[in-house]
């Protein structure tokens, strides 16, 4: 009677319990999620929470370049990677490519705090179908060494001033040919004819003397800092969050409505092998504790209410998260359909 009345109790207890913990994902005993980011998309602060509670490993690569990026995530026909960070310039490419999958938007419970206007936004929405889930963005802006650079740059002329010679720094990116097309005045950065690449040409040959090296990963480019070789950079925010840190003498200039930027998007695989891992990871980042966890590590502005609510307002006010103005201002990264020229002409500058 008494080992009846203990079953019984016990088989209780394991019901109750069952109703109470979560199940754990199917994925959850053997999943590795493969990613290829930009830099401080994957950091340990805010990925160990993510594989802590999922039990599934977040396995990531860094790319110095859209073209980079692209040229992985397609190796093996898309299947190396699950997920990939992508620009505005590389996500058509991406869905041209057939590489990516749509994105079932159910699927995400933190989908409908992305900012309004980030919801089917033209640079990850192709022929009515989001293949892609915007997350973050930010210019690309001037960062100088301000015990080197006195007077905080109001122009991007600074960097043709003689003082400054083998003294700069420029990504490595040919998408760094729009910047110089604003520059010039160009009213479409991203429309280009072979007469404004022409123009673009001569005035990157006048800058050469001055650039003392193309950088690809923002770690390089703060060790150029760092070193004393390079005093101004055109640069992305994440390395001036990464100086800071380490109480460098570092400066950021915006100089608004006279730069480039981008809008980054999660996008799967269309042969992933972890389609429900890469949703859970996208939820995961949309929510207010990966926003915080990419805001706080790069420096870039975030893409959801939700992120608004965890870094406060002060904070979200700082990044426009709170009116947008600054992203409308900013041209932002797209396809280009000329891009192979822009690909020659940035090989015979660098060289």
């Amino acid at each position: 009677m008494l080992y009846r009345l203990l079953t019984s109790v016990f088989v209780g207890l394991i019901g109750v319990l069952t109703l109470i913990l979560p199940t754990p994902p199917a994925y959850a005993a053997d999943c590795t999620l493969t990613a290829i980011v930009w830099e401080g998309y994957t950091d340990p602060s805010f990925t160990r929470p993510f594989e802590e509670a999922t039990g599934c490993t977040v396995k990531a690569t860094y790319a110095g370049s859209s073209d980079e990026m692209f040229a992985k995530f397609r190796a093996g026909g898309g299947r190396t990677y699950d997920l990939v960070s992508a620009s505005g310039d590389i996500t058509e490419r991406l869905y041209q490519a057939r590489l990516v999958r749509p994105i079932d938007t159910n699927k995400l419970e933190n989908y409908d705090a992305v900012f309004a206007s980030f919801q089917g936004g033209e640079w990850n929405t192709f022929n009515g179908k989001p293949y892609g889930v915007t997350f973050a963005w930010g210019p690309n802006v001037m960062l100088y060494n301000t015990e080197a650079v006195k007077t905080t740059p109001d122009s991007w002329d600074v960097l043709f001033e003689p003082e400054y010679e083998g003294k700069i720094a420029l990504p490595d990116n040919p998408m760094t040919i729009a910047d110089v097309a604003l520059w010039l005045g160009k009213p479409d950065p991203y429309d280009l004819s072979d007469a404004d690449l022409q123009e673009v040409k001569e005035t990157l040959l006048a800058l050469r003397p001055n650039v003392r090296k193309f950088w690809t990963t923002a770690g390089e480019l703060a060790n150029l800092f760092q070193s004393g070789e390079i005093v101004l950079a055109h640069a992305w925010p994440i390395t001036y969050m990464q100086l800071i840190s380490e109480d460098f003498p570092i400066g950021s200039a915006r100089l608004a409505g006279k730069q480039t930027g981008w809008t980054d998007s999660w996008m799967i695989s269309k042969n992933s092998r972890n389609v429900d891992a890469a949703y859970e990871w996208i939820d995961y980042i949309l929510s207010g504790q990966g926003q915080k966890g990419v805001i706080e590590v790069t420096g870039y502005s975030g893409a959801t209410e939700l992120g608004v609510e965890a870094v406060g307002s002060e904070k979200a006010h700082e990044l426009f998260m709170d009116d947008l103005s600054l992203h409308a201002q900013i041209e932002m990264w797209q396809s280009v359909k000329n891009y192979d020229q822009w690909v020659q002409l940035w090989n015979e500058i660098r060289s």
